[in-house]
This record gives C-alpha cells, structure tokens and sequence, in this order.
C-alpha cells in the first residue's frame, strides 16, 4: 500500500503515545521516525509489524518509563518494561546526546524491553550529532552456542556508527547469529523455507522450516563469543539478564557514546572516511545499508509502500483512538 510519510509518521506518534502516555513527545517522535526508516529500508520486521508485536505485550493501559538518570547525567539506566522498546531506546538516546553534550560521555542502560528496532538507526541518529555510538542487545535465549543445540542467548545484535567527512555516518550493524528472528517471522509469514545450516529444531536436528525453529545457530566460533560479550555487557552488566528462572524474559541494551574530539581524536570524521578508502581499495565490503537515510523526518521519501496488513493494522488502530 502506498502511504503519504507524513501521515505514516502522524500515525505512528499518535499510536506510540497512546502506549506510552508518559513519554516525552520528543522521543516518540525519534522513535516514530526510525519505525518509518526501518520501512525505507524495506525491513518491514522492524517497522510496522514489530509495532504488532509490541504492543500486544505491553498492558492495555500503556505505562510509564521509569529511570534512574537525570538528563545530563553520564550514566543511568531505564526501565522499559511498561513501554513501547523503540521509545524506550530513544529516550535513552536522547539521554546519552544530552551526557555526550554536558560530559563527553554516556553509559546508558535498558533494561526490561520489548523489541527495539533496528539498533544501527539509533547508532547513526546519535553519530549524526558528532558522537562515536555503540549500541547492543541482548535478547530472550533462542540462539544455541557454538557445537550446542539448545539455545542459552539471543540474537545479540550491535551496531557502531562514527562520523564520516562528506558523507552519511559509517554504520556496522550486525546480528552475532546466522539469522535474526526478524528473518524467522518473515519466512514464517510468507511461506519461505531457511537456508541450509541455520537453525534447529526442538529436538537440536537442523530445520529449514521456520515454524520448527527451536535455536538459531550462532554466526561460526567468533560470532559466539562475541554474542556472549554482548550478553555480558547487554544482558548481566545492565540487568537485562534476569537470574530468576521464573521470571519474564525480556531484552537489554547498552548504549555507549562519546565525543571523539575529547577522547583524542584529532580528525576523526576524516580518518573514518580515509579507512572507508582504504577498506575499499583491499577489496573489502563496507557496509552502506543506511547511507541512503537522512537525518530527520524532513529527508524521508514523500511516500512509502507499506506491507497491506501493516499499513491496514495502523490505520485502524489510530481510527479506534479516542480524538482530542
């Protein structure tokens, strides 16, 4: 369905605040425009149909976002059980803009989230403003360790983006695993099989079919590890990890950012765009996923084609709203 983007992002501000009533209309509105770029990308499973997902989780009445930081503080932590994870993630990144500002650094933890989105538009919105951004996730466990069949982490995805001289901000954003879960409900939905040697099923045999999935296989040796870092920095370290076996499973982040220049950087958007040079010259591929996005609502498309059952889902759900 061709949708106007003005009326996509009025649509989704409308529906985050009625699920997060108490969340700042700024971090809605951040949190509105990277659903919106998740669509421009054509990543759908981050977009509209996560939105499905989460919001079913949350309690009918919406909730509050509970932290433990004043705005310039350069290190504190929010609780985003109640509330939409996408905003949670944009509070906390105008949070960790707002210590970068004031200190030069910010160390800002989640805790208790849903589904986030997709973690490299957060990493660029804040490399956009000059910061050196590192963001990861952990997740509830679906992703076996390396030679194992049963999963103990998630999908464990981070994401880095630094500023770029005359250029969009350079953004890695990866999954630890073979696949994301975003990829297992798409297969699921359209009726595609898995490629060979991704995933198992609940007996630890490998599967290509996706409603069969019981664990994820981890992106070979070192995507393992480095998923247990991120589990250790994402998971234990901020709380997203929860000891209690009876206890809801939820996800966790880390969101670390800084200003180069103090961190002694002489010219650090110039050497990001020397080593993107050199890197291309080895033959190497860099990733250039979201060099094609723009830094606020005003460089999006003028329109968008948005999966029919999402653009119908939002529509209703905004028709159903009480009007002010």
């Amino acid at each position: 369905m061709r949708v106007t983007t003005a009326q996509l992002l009025a649509d989704l501000r409308q529906t985050l605040q009625d699920a997060a009533p108490a969340a700042a209309p700024e971090d809605v509105a951040l949190a509105a425009f990277w659903v919106v770029q998740a669509e421009q990308l054509g990543l759908g499973e981050f977009g509209i149909r996560m939105l499905v997902r989460e919001l079913d989780r949350l309690r009918e009445d919406g909730g509050t976002l509970a932290r433990n930081l004043a705005d310039g503080a350069p290190i504190g932590s929010v609780d985003a059980t109640a509330v939409p994870g996408v905003v949670a993630l944009a509070a906390a990144v105008r949070r960790a803009a707002v210590g970068v500002d004031a200190h030069g650094v910010a160390l800002i933890g989640i805790r208790g989230a849903g589904a986030l989105g997709i973690l490299g538009v957060a990493a660029r919105s804040l490399a956009s403003r000059g910061a050196v951004a590192f963001i990861a996730a952990q997740s509830p466990a679906s992703v076996a360790p390396w030679g194992a069949r049963i999963a103990a982490i998630g999908t464990n995805p981070l994401a880095i983006a630094v500023p770029r001289a005359d250029a969009a901000p350079l953004v890695v954003d990866y999954a630890t695993s073979s696949l994301t879960l975003a990829a297992v409900h798409e297969a699921r939905r359209s009726g595609a099989q898995l490629a060979e040697g991704v995933a198992l099923d609940a007996a630890g045999e490998p599967t290509v079919d996706p409603a069969a999935v019981a664990a994820v296989l981890p992106a070979g040796l070192v995507g393992s590890l480095t998923g247990l870092v991120v589990e250790l920095l994402a998971g234990v370290a901020v709380g997203g990890r929860v000891s209690d076996p009876d206890a809801p499973m939820s996800r966790g982040a880390v969101i670390i950012a800084f200003d180069p220049a103090r961190a002694g950087g002489t010219d650090t958007a110039a050497s990001a765009a020397a080593l993107d040079r050199d890197w291309r010259a080895a033959g190497g591929h860099l990733p250039a996923r979201f060099d094609v996005l723009g830094d606020g609502p005003e460089e999006l498309p003028g329109a968008l084609d948005i999966d029919d059952t999402a653009a119908t889902w939002l529509s209703a759900r905004v028709a159903r709203m009480p009007r002010a």
